[in-house]
Formats: C-alpha cells, sequence, structure tokens
C-alpha cells in the first residue's frame, strides 16, 4: 500500500468511527470543572495572606538544610548530625520498623489473596471453567455463581476500607500495637491484590490451563500448576507495587503512635525539625527505591530462567 493509499484509508476510517457523546460531554465537563477551580475565589481564599506565605516558605527553606551546616555552611559537618538521628535517635530502628510493618502486611494480604483467587476469577469460579464445560447441573452453576460474587464482593469491601482509618480502629482495640497497623494494611491490600490477580487470571488466554481442564484436572491444580507459572511474573509486579504502597502508608499510619518513620516524622514537625524530618523522609524513600531494585532483579532472573 503507496503513502498516499495509507493517507486515504485513515482518512476514510476516521470517517467511518463511532461518536461517542458520553466521551465528548465528559470532556468538556471536565474542562468546565478545570477552568471553575481556576477561577473560583471560593476555593484560593486562606488565612495567610500573601506575604506570610511566602515568609513561610523562606523559613521552611532555610530549616530544611542540617543546623551544623546552617551555621557553619560546611556540608561535610551534616555527616555526624545525620549519623546521630540514624543510630543515637532511632532512626535506624524506626526504618527497620516501616519496613517490618509493610513486609509483614503484604505477605499476609498476599497469601489471602492468593488463596481467594480461584473463587474470584470469573473464567475458573463457573460451572464451563476456561470455556470448557464439565457440568450441566444448574446447581452447580448457581453455586460456583454465588463463590464468585461473594469473592469478588470481599475483595470490593476490603479495599474500600481506608487504611488509616483501620489503623485508628484497630489501635483503639488492641491498644498501641505494631499488629494493629500491620492488619490495617494487609486489610485494605487483600482486596487491592486479589482484585489484581483475578484480572490476570481472567486475560490469560494461554492454552496450557485449558489442557489441563480438558484432561480432568481440577480448578484448584489447573490454577497451581497452569496458571500461577505462567502468571507469576506479573504478580509479583503488583505485589512490590502494593508492598511500595504499604511502605509509604506504615510511615503514615505511624503517625498514630507506633514507633516506625512516621512516628520519628511527626515528632520532627512538632518540633520544627524540618531538616531531621526531611532526613526521616528520604530515608522512607530509600527503602522504597531499594525494594524496587529487589523487584526488578527478582522478575529479571524470572525472565532469564523462563528464556
Amino acid at each position: 500500500m503507496t503513502e498516499t493509499n495509507q493517507t486515504k484509508r485513515i482518512q476514510e476510517l476516521k470517517k467511518e468511527r463511532g461518536v461517542s457523546i458520553f466521551l465528548r460531554l465528559s470532556f468538556i465537563i471536565l474542562v468546565i470543572g478545570v477552568l471553575w477551580s481556576w477561577t473560583a475565589k471560593s476555593l484560593h481564599n486562606s488565612v495567610i495572606d500573601e506575604e506570610q506565605r511566602s515568609q513561610n516558605l523562606h523559613n521552611f527553606l532555610k530549616k530544611i538544610i542540617p543546623d551544623p551546616t546552617r551555621e557553619t555552611g560546611n556540608w561535610s559537618e551534616a555527616l555526624p548530625w545525620l549519623s546521630e538521628i540514624i543510630f543515637d535517635q532511632k532512626g535506624i530502628f524506626a526504618g527497620l520498623m516501616t519496613f517490618g510493618l509493610a513486609t509483614t502486611a503484604i505477605w499476609i494480604s498476599a497469601t489471602l489473596a492468593f488463596l481467594v483467587l480461584p473463587m474470584a476469577a470469573r473464567n475458573l469460579a463457573s460451572n464451563i471453567p476456561l470455556g470448557i464445560e464439565v457440568s450441566d447441573s444448574k446447581i452447580s452453576s448457581a453455586f460456583w455463581k454465588l463463590v464468585n460474587k461473594i469473592s469478588r464482593l470481599g475483595f470490593l469491601f476490603t479495599r474500600s476500607l481506608p487504611e488509616y482509618v483501620l489503623g485508628f480502629l484497630l489501635l483503639s482495640i488492641l491498644g498501641p500495637d505494631p499488629w494493629a497497623l500491620v492488619l490495617a494494611l494487609a486489610i485494605h491490600n487483600v482486596g487491592i491484590l486479589g482484585r489484581l490477580g483475578s484480572e490476570i487470571i481472567e486475560n490469560n488466554k494461554l492454552s496450557t490451563p485449558k489442557l489441563f481442564i480438558a484432561h480432568g484436572s481440577s480448578r484448584i491444580n489447573t490454577f497451581t500448576y497452569a496458571m500461577v507459572p505462567e502468571t507469576f511474573s506479573r504478580m509479583l509486579i503488583y505485589y512490590f507495587y502494593r508492598w511500595e504502597t504499604c511502605v509509604r502508608e506504615s510511615t503514615v499510619l505511624g503517625m498514630l503512635g507506633i514507633a516506625s518513620l512516621g512516628f520519628l516524622i511527626n515528632d520532627a514537625k512538632a518540633g520544627r525539625d524540618f531538616d531531621k524530618m526531611i532526613a526521616l523522609i528520604l530515608m522512607g524513600s530509600i527503602i522504597v527505591i531499594l525494594g524496587d531494585l529487589f523487584s526488578y532483579w527478582i522478575r529479571k532472573k524470572l525472565r532469564l530462567e523462563q528464556a
């Protein structure tokens, strides 16, 4: 096909394409909303005038410089100060606590989600799994529909519960115990991982799982021995993604009173030690970066082994 014919064909396809009134209307509403948010004076009123905000920004930028460097201008003097935060002021302990909260929570949620996945995936929880009829019983069909709906509803309910609210409620029940934050993170993430995992299973179009079902294998065996090996790398991406989110959330939840990075950040903010607060925030970022590098290394190893 010549370039002229390609251009002509593209123009014909543009004329033949359907027009979505809903999409265009949504775009118009979005534009109107953006314009209104920029022009509505009620959204921009503040009890602090512009001069005071500028002064606050200047003070903040000045105070985030490490205290010894702020006085002398020598950045090498910040190293003993940083070492004191990490070791003497329990920064390393708070970082390990944050890492432990996130890791324990994601292990719990990933395990629970993994166990429920075969019942939440619509192409498995059916009397015709993967399009292969194994039973024509109406009772069997109704049973699998009920199991699938309950599983998906459970995932929907748990991911709709905010971690911070769950953490607050569990702390009021269990007291200042790290397990309250672990459970808050795990309950929320089991719904997210369950939804993402079930979509991976439903979008699996490979033939191996169908061969398992066709030869009389159960849904659990098909899921465990055919689907998981083929989709594990993609699942791992989501697990590490939610682990990174758990690290950030456990930092925030630490402000409820558990001695994680969030607790020390909140304490530094209360004392207006913005330099210390930034150092602790960067510690949390380093944990996430190291976790992402570890995730990349594992996925690379898996791709090499599959090749």
